[in-house]
């Protein structure tokens, strides 16, 4: 009887321990001589905070441990478009291209002249009463051959809406770095959760163990495989935050502010429909991709601008003039003329003007097939990144977290009778924690991938 009251006396001054965990430690002893089943719940409830609760005792998915509310994408999408200066200054750019078209259109500005003829005196406007005193009033225009202006406004047209195309490419490929920059976040907000959950139930493992090693039911090894592990546990959570400090500066980039803004929590994340066969996805990425769209308007201009280029090597440039002569001592007069601006140096000037519009319509073109090829590749890429992280997904869902879950609550059990030894109860628990946090960071390559996917087909996949 003094030996039990002195052991108690022991446990309750050991420091690390406080009364109520003293309490539910007497509790389990007394459980273990009475039933074994009991004795594995009570100490699962005294280990496993009711942060726990759902991955022991409901299905696994997204939507049950990811925080309700918080900033949402489309809030943080539609911000970066608003103020990001490199939106501005295509969109003004492309303004700028639209107002080239008009010009480009336009008849040559016309010329007006204005002449005064005089005999022995210089000054202007002396001697009109001589004979050959005259003033002169003219008026010409140039005309340029028939379909040369229509020609000039179609290039200035194809510019400008390859001009568009990257502006809406610049749109697209912002959305999407915002959105992987959102989904990075989110699984390092989700990871640093896992882990300060793990570590309090680290924690009371540790303190079970301390109690356990000073009644001697436990080595002292133990509590110092416990103290590691945790230990462990605090080097990945400054990890985790680095990584976190980071993508968080990037989207603040992203959105042209302050690196050191603080971002406030985030909304929760939906795994979006699986994509499409890549097939389709090419299709869609050769009807949509700004980046395409923008080189066929280049070539659609350069076509344009060889059969210009043509024109003004075969045909001049027509110009009439109007002049109204008055002489003081005679009658009036008028003379009209017709000019042309012939070609004349064409084998040195306009031919090569030709081979210039063809070489960049022949480089167009090539650069066209390049991003045919690369865009199919890059199609493929992100969408086996997809396809491959949606399958382990429901991998963790269905399998790996259930059974880790299960393996843990009889590793708890089992531990507490002597049936396993503290290091085999640490590796399931850690095994548990790795399942967890490698199940949000697969659901965030999965939307990191249909966000690159939509940036090069122009289609949106994930919400």
């Amino acid at each position: 009887m003094r030996k039990r009251s002195a052991v108690r006396q022991e446990v309750s001054c050991r420091p690390a321990i406080t009364a109520a965990l003293c309490r539910e430690i007497r509790k389990a002893m007394n459980v273990l001589r009475s039933t074994r089943r009991c004795f594995a719940a009570v100490l699962l409830a005294l280990f496993l905070p009711a942060s726990v609760a759902p991955i022991c005792a409901q299905p696994h998915s997204q939507t049950q441990h990811a925080p309700a509310g918080g900033v949402s994408l489309a809030s943080l999408i539609e911000a970066a478009l608003a103020v990001n200066p490199e939106i501005i200054a295509l969109k003004r750019e492309f303004d700028a291209a639209r107002a080239r078209i008009p010009q480009a259109k336009a008849l040559p500005d016309p010329m007006v002249s204005f002449s005064n003829n005089t005999v022995t005196n210089p000054v202007p406007f002396a001697g009109l009463r001589n004979d050959f005193s005259e003033i002169t009033v003219g008026f010409s225009q140039d005309f340029p051959w028939f379909g040369v202006r229509r020609l000039r406004s179609q290039v200035a047209d194809a510019e400008a809406e390859a001009k568009f195309q990257v502006y809406a490419a610049t749109v697209l490929r912002l959305t999407s770095e915002v959105k992987i920059a959102y989904y990075e976040l989110y699984y390092t907000d989700r990871a640093l959760a896992v882990l300060a959950r793990d570590k309090e139930i680290l924690d009371k493992i540790a303190q079970v163990a301390e109690a356990r090693y000073g009644v001697g039911k436990a080595q002292q090894v133990d509590v110092i495989n416990a103290r590691v592990e945790i230990t462990e546990l605090l080097d990945k959570q400054g990890m985790l935050e680095a990584k976190r400090a980071i993508t968080a500066a990037q989207l603040n980039q992203l959105l042209y502010r302050d690196p050191e803004t603080p971002i406030e929590k985030l909304a929760a994340v939906q795994m979006s429909p699986t994509p499409p066969p890549l097939e389709e996805l090419a299709q869609r990425a050769e009807a949509n991709a700004p980046d395409l769209k923008q080189l066929r308007h280049q070539i659609d201009g350069n076509n344009k601008s060889l059969r210009l280029a043509e024109r003004e090597a075969k045909y001049p440039e027509v110009g009439v003039n109007l002049t109204y002569h008055n002489r003081p001592l005679f009658s009036d007069y008028y003379t009209y003329g017709v000019t042309l601006r012939l070609p004349l140096y064409a084998a040195t000037k306009q031919r090569y003007a030709i081979k210039e519009q063809a070489a960049n319509l022949a480089a167009t073109q090539a650069r066209l097939d390049t991003n045919l090829s690369l865009l199919r590749y890059k199609l493929s890429e992100a969408r086996v990144r997809a396809t491959t992280a949606a399958r382990l997904i429901k991998l963790h869902e269905q399998g790996l977290i259930p059974q880790a879950t299960l393996a843990l609550e009889s590793a708890l059990a089992a531990y507490q009778v002597g049936q396993v030894e503290m290091l085999t109860l640490l590796t399931t628990l850690k095994r548990a924690l790795d399942y967890e946090t490698r199940y949000y960071e697969l659901l965030s390559d999965y939307q990191q991938a249909l966000a690159e996917l939509e940036r090069f087909t122009g289609v949106e996949l994930t919400r």
